[in-house]
C-alpha cells in the first residue's frame, strides 16, 4: 500500500505537486480517500500561570480514525524554514489514539521545565495512521488505483511564554538588485511575531505609485529574521525613485524605505 502524507500547519497549507494532485482527485471522486477530522485549538500558549492545556481531535467522519501523536522543539534557520528536534521538555498524552466516528478525544499537554527569559517554541503533530482500503471502496473507480491512501498530519504551535514578554520587530535591511527588492524583518523581541503581510510600494519622483506587491507573512521566532522579496517589472523599475515597505502584525506596524538607483534594475 502506498501512503501519501499531507501536512497541515496552523494555516492548513495546501500540499504541492503530486501530493496535491492525488488529494484533489481523491476528494473529487470519493470521500473515502480523505479522513474528515480537525484539531482545535490551532495554537496553544503556556507559561508561568498556565502550565497545561489540551487539544481536541475531532472526527467528523463515519469511520474510526487512528492517530500517532508527537511533539518536537521548533526553531527556524536563516531562511525562515522550520527546524525540528526531539524534546523532553513537553509532556503529552496519549502518543497513539483512536477516535471513533463523530466523536472527539483530548491530547493533554504539560510543561516539564519552567518558563525562561525568552519564549520557547514547539509543535504538536497529530498524524493519521492510514489503513488499507477495501476493494469495495474503489470498485468502479477505474482511474484510482486500489491501495493508494491519503493521510494527513496536522501541526500546531505551542508557545511557552517568557516571564516578561516583549514583542518587537524591525527592518534589518532593505535592498534591491537585478530588479528584485528584498526586505529582511528581524524579530528583536523575546516572543514570536506573526506577520500578516509585507507590502512593497514603488513610487515615482512625484509620489505616484507605479508598482505594488503584497507578500504573505508567517511566524518569525524570537531573535530570528526572515526575508521577503518582490520582483519589479522591467518596464517599471527604471521609473522608480523609491520603494516603501510596510510590515504588520496584530500589534506592530513597521515602515521602511529604499531609494532606487538605476543599477539596481540591471538584470
Amino acid at each position: 500500500m502506498k501512503n501519501v502524507f499531507c501536512e497541515f500547519k496552523a494555516s492548513i497549507k495546501k500540499c504541492a505537486g503530486l501530493v496535491a494532485s492525488l488529494f484533489f482527485i481523491a476528494v473529487f471522486i470519493s470521500q473515502v480517500f480523505a479522513a474528515d477530522f480537525q484539531v482545535q485549538p490551532t495554537t496553544m500558549d503556556l507559561g508561568a500561570r498556565v502550565k497545561s492545556g489540551a487539544f481536541s481531535v475531532i472526527n467528523n467522519g463515519n469511520e474510526k480514525i487512528d492517530f500517532q501523536v508527537s511533539v518536537q522543539e521548533w526553531n527556524q534557520d536563516e531562511k525562515g524554514k522550520d527546524v525540528l528536534a526531539d524534546t523532553k521538555e513537553i509532556v503529552f498524552f496519549p502518543k497513539v489514539m483512536s477516535v471513533e466516528a463523530n466523536s472527539q478525544r483530548a491530547i493533554r499537554i504539560g510543561l516539564k521545565t519552567p518558563p525562561s527569559a525568552r519564549e520557547k517554541t514547539y509543535r504538536l503533530f497529530v498524524q493519521e495512521i492510514p489503513t488499507a482500503k477495501k476493494a469495495t471502496d474503489v470498485e468502479g473507480k477505474k482511474d484510482i488505483k486500489a491501495g493508494v491512501t491519503i493521510a494527513f498530519r496536522f501541526s500546531m504551535p505551542i508557545f511557552i511564554k517568557p516571564l516578561k514578554p516583549r514583542e518587537s520587530c524591525v527592518f534589518d535591511s532593505i535592498e534591491m538588485s537585478k530588479g528584485a527588492v528584498k526586505a529582511i524583518v528581524k524579530n528583536t523581541g523575546n516572543v514570536h511575531v506573526k506577520l500578516r503581510a509585507v507590502k512593497f510600494s514603488g513610487k515615482a519622483a512625484d509620489g505616484k505609485e507605479l508598482f505594488s506587491k503584497e507578500v504573505a507573512g508567517w511566524y518569525i521566532l524570537n531573535g530570528l529574521s526572515n526575508a521577503y522579496e518582490a520582483a519589479v517589472p522591467k518596464e517599471i523599475c527604471g521609473k522608480l525613485a523609491t520603494i516603501e515597505v510596510n510590515a504588520q502584525t496584530e500589534n506592530i506596524n513597521i515602515d521602511g524605505k529604499l531609494d532606487v538607483k538605476k543599477n539596481m534594475c540591471t538584470q
